[in-house]
């Protein structure tokens, strides 16, 4: 990676009513404490109970991170190589919502891209989730051109998380958003009426938000919508991070 800068916990888009959009190539990468591992900030906010963040992780070959617990829980979305850990190698496509008190020590043998969202998913009655979107069955949108796979929805937690595939020259007109938002581009190019956000882009719609998607070259998309308060970054107050274990900074 061309940056040689430190990783520090800091407030990156903190403002939930704030309307965001990261290009790529606007993305500051980061080196971390651990071996050969990057990371690519787009949402962080180290004033709130144990800083929950949205980021990109890339691994070199052969890069680790030390066995570590998951307080508030985390997400992975495997973008490019294979990311492994004790339940696995886990390649393209593999989605997995680990939830409070998961422990683990990924790494990966030769190199991989992860979307990852960490610290917003308190509770440990939440399901554990894997599965890979290329494999899954899709079902109809809310138009034809538009299909859906539902990766997370469960009785007594307020987040909805799936993925979309828009055909080429899809349009929807003024969609008006009544929960949070959260949108990152996995193929293709995603458009708006303000610009146009290829594959890794990531953008956040506050409620209340007017927009006309499209896409004209059709496109995939990771899709997460929440209420707009804070209880997606509480923690359990019994959580323990077991013995050895370092916490993950």
């Amino acid at each position: 990676m061309g940056s040689q800068l430190q990783w520090q916990p800091k407030q990156v888009n903190e403002n939930l009513f704030t309307r965001v959009a990261v290009l790529p190539t606007s993305l500051v990468w980061y080196q971390t404490i651990f071996t050969g591992i990057w990371f690519g900030c787009f949402e962080s906010d180290h004033q709130v109970q144990e800083h929950p963040v949205t980021m990109l992780t890339k691994f070199d070959p052969g890069g680790f991170f030390s066995l570590h617990g998951h307080p508030g829980g985390e997400e992975i979305l495997v973008l490019q190589g294979d990311f492994a850990d004790e339940t696995g190698v886990h390649p393209p496509g593999t989605y997995m919502l680990n939830p409070e008190g998961f422990i683990h020590r990924p790494y990966s043998e030769r190199g991989c891209l992860t979307f990852v969202k960490l610290r917003q998913h308190g509770g440990k009655s939440r399901q554990q989730i894997k599965t890979n979107i290329y494999k899954s069955s899709w079902q109809s949108g809310i138009i034809p051109q538009i299909e859906l796979q539902l990766l997370y929805k469960q009785t007594g937690y307020p987040e909805k998380v799936w993925v979309e595939r828009w055909q080429p020259h899809t349009t929807l007109s003024n969609v008006v958003e009544t929960e949070m938002k959260e949108i990152f581009v996995i193929e293709g190019i995603w458009q708006d009426e303000l610009g146009s956000y290829p594959t890794g882009s990531w953008l956040r719609y506050p409620p209340h938000c007017a927009y006309s998607p499209r896409s004209e070259t059709g496109c995939l998309i990771y899709v997460k919508t929440y209420p707009v308060d804070r209880t997606r970054f509480i923690v359990g107050e019994d959580f323990q991070h077991p013995p050895e274990t370092l916490p993950f900074t």
